[in-house]
């Protein structure tokens, strides 16, 4: 087997391609996909999450578990449900038109009775996930 380096290979395809020729990078890529053994660039075969999943069932079974807990998480969700992340998401975005919310500031000029709730909800988050799963 000869061993070549990436180096040589990239002048000749500059050469034949000219503007159109991969960069660098995309060449050194190349090199270690065939270096590892890979015999093409073709895309290999992906597993696909069945479309199954997002069926009516689930799609009430999340409106449901959203009325009854409106602080319900994607991974309470995705457990619950046995599907997929991102069949999650598409549930709630497409279907039932839920926007993702998070508070990113605490605004100053709040009442204190607002200040005490936002206090008792992240006391709240903080024993949801003291348990060490972020995803939960």
């Amino acid at each position: 087997m000869t061993f070549v380096t990436f180096r040589p290979i990239k002048k000749p395809l500059r050469l034949a391609f000219h503007d159109e020729a991969p960069c660098f990078a995309t060449v050194y890529n190349w090199f270690n996909e065939f270096k590892c053994g890979r015999s093409s660039l073709t895309n290999d075969l992906r597993e696909v999450c069945p479309s199954t999943a997002t069926t009516e069932d689930n799609v009430c079974a999340e409106r449901l578990m959203i009325e009854i807990d409106k602080k319900v998480t994607y991974q309470q969700i995705r457990t619950s449900l046995g599907i997929s992340m991102r069949q999650v998401y598409i549930i709630l975005d497409e279907h039932l038109a839920v926007r993702k919310l998070c508070t990113r500031r605490i605004p100053h000029n709040l009442i204190d009775a607002q200040k005490l709730h936002r206090v008792n909800w992240y006391r709240e988050m903080v024993q949801r996930f003291a348990g060490g799963d972020t995803n939960a």
